[in-house]
């Protein structure tokens, strides 16, 4: 009977040692799921809004493992209780070999159910790799389709010409008889590029042309009809605007007689507290076009810093538009590099995509209220400075490690006038020639870098000397000329339409 009890002993001792080993296995195998459950669990990079549904599987699969750890755990927890039960019956007689045999068979089918988890696991886990492989080939396509989208743009603004020039009937306004189409500009039928005036009198300050001596034509990039709307304005020179945002520094004029709506192309109407969106002009629009793109750009690793500026050339001399001290005085300085035009003690607004509602209303507003402006015969509300809206821009792609750094200049230029016109006098008369000059000026640099030059006259004038880094080499160029519909202007739109042919010949040809 002793020797009995000696076996018997013995084989619980032995069945024993079996659970525990089997037990040990089972712990490292649960501690080898725990450490697969901790990879599963890494954070995962934020996806653009095309992988929404990828990352969404993602998360599914991610919460299935959660649920899987936790059946891991309940395992463990039945486990531990299996063992507390085998240490209970070692005690107790024969009837324990039959608790045994019913552990061992529960033991057997927790095995094989920790065996399938771990085959979910791994399936899962590899579902996740091949996610995320996926994504971040997509991530890349994106980033490589954004770069050739850049150089495509830029050819493609290169081949429509670095320097371009533009022509805008305004239209007539109640006092000139807005209901009446002008019958001195006839636009040619299928072309949206040639403008042609006829002249029912012959004035005597009009040179005539033998053989035709009442009709003028004229041929540019685009000619807009006085019913063009803003948008329509606007949406021809949106490519140019997006330059800018790509890295190149951008000029747009508005050129032409005092009158000729050039202030209502580049701003709109008169500032309000009731602007419809449908009439403002080419600022306001570009800045909602650029802080639009810029949030676009967000998806592909690009942030940009922007900073706004506006000011007034008035007699060769800068005025701050958004400052409150006219009598600090403003000169132009390079930076060393030779890469960037600054201007000291100019009123730097940092710019965010927050604030695009309130931001181009209230810097209009203030810049309206600052500029100098005066009457002459020529115009009730004459602007007597050009006016120049500058936005830096500076991205950078903290994916790839690219840098850009472009500026874009709004410039709404002081009307040109014949002084014997305006019948200018005083500080009327100084401001009429200076703004003629510095015009004058405009053109000759313009002329100069069209022809290719070897010496550009930037410092002729403030205005070029101001914008010498955005006008030569890879920059863009873009001249409004604008014209009044008013037949009593036909000498002053003959003039403006001379010039910008000039310039756009002398372009084309270069």
């Amino acid at each position: 009977m002793k020797d009995k009890e000696v076996k018997f002993q013995q084989e619980v001792q032995g069945l024993q040692d079996e659970i525990n080993n089997s037990m040990k296995k089972y712990e490292y195998e649960i501690e080898l799921l725990k450490l697969s459950k901790e990879n599963l669990q890494r954070d995962r990079e934020s996806l653009g809004n095309q992988l929404s549904v990828a990352r969404n599987e993602a998360s599914t699969f991610q919460q299935t493992i959660t649920k899987m750890t936790a059946e891991t755990a309940s395992i463990m927890t039945e486990l531990s209780t299996a063992r507390s039960q085998l240490e209970t019956k070692s005690a107790e007689s024969m009837s324990i070999t039959n608790d045994l045999n019913g552990v061992r068979i529960q033991l057997e089918a927790k095995i094989g159910e920790c065996q399938r988890l771990n085959q979910v696991i791994e399936k899962l886990e590899q579902d996740v790799r091949n996610y995320l492989a996926t994504i971040q080939e997509k991530d890349a396509e994106l980033r490589s389709g954004e770069a050739e989208r850049r150089k495509l743009h830029n050819c493609v603004q290169e081949l429509k010409g670095n320097i371009r020039v533009f022509c805008r009937v305004r239209p007539l306004t109640n006092s000139e008889g807005a209901k009446m189409y002008p019958s001195h500009i006839i636009f040619a039928e299928g072309s949206d590029a040639n403008i042609k005036l006829l002249q029912s009198s012959q004035p005597s300050d009009t040179p005539s042309t033998k053989g035709n001596s009442n009709k003028y034509e004229f041929k540019f990039d685009k000619v807009f009809h006085p019913d063009s709307s803003q948008e329509n304005v606007f949406n021809e020179v949106s490519q140019l605007v997006q330059s800018a945002l790509d890295g190149y520094n951008v000029c747009i004029f508005a050129y032409g007689q005092t009158g000729s709506g050039k202030t209502y192309t580049m701003e709109g109407p008169p500032v309000s507290d009731n602007v419809n969106y449908t009439n403002v002009g080419i600022i306001p629009r570009a800045v909602a076009q650029i802080f639009n793109s810029a949030k676009d750009l967000k998806e592909k690793g690009w942030k940009y810093h922007m900073e706004a500026s506006f000011l007034e050339i008035y007699n060769e001399t800068i005025r701050d538009l958004l400052g409150s001290n006219n009598n600090v005085k403003h000169e132009i300085r390079f930076t060393p590099d030779k890469k960037d035009v600054k201007v000291t003690n100019l009123t730097i607004v940092n710019v965010t995509t927050e604030d695009e509602a309130s931001f181009v209303h209230k810097l209009l507003a203030k810049a309206t209220q600052n500029r100098a402006v005066a009457a002459t015969e020529c115009n009730e509300r004459s602007s007597r400075s050009h006016s120049v809206f500058r936005l830096k821009l500076i991205g950078e792609n903290t994916i790839t490690n690219e840098n850009c750094e472009g500026t874009l200049n709004l410039i709404d230029l002081a009307g040109s006038e014949r002084v014997f016109v305006s019948k200018s006098t005083g500080e009327r008369l100084t401001e009429a020639k200076n703004i003629n000059k510095s015009l004058s000026n405009l053109g000759i640099v313009i002329l100069a870098l069209a022809n290719k030059d070897s010496h550009i006259p930037y410092r002729n004038s403030k205005l070029t000397y101001l914008l010498q880094n955005s006008l030569g080499g890879n920059s863009k160029t873009l001249m409004f000329v604008n014209i009044s519909p008013y037949e009593v202007s036909f000498q002053e739109s003959l003039n403006s339409l001379r010039f910008a042919t000039t310039v756009s010949i002398i372009v084309s040809y270069c």
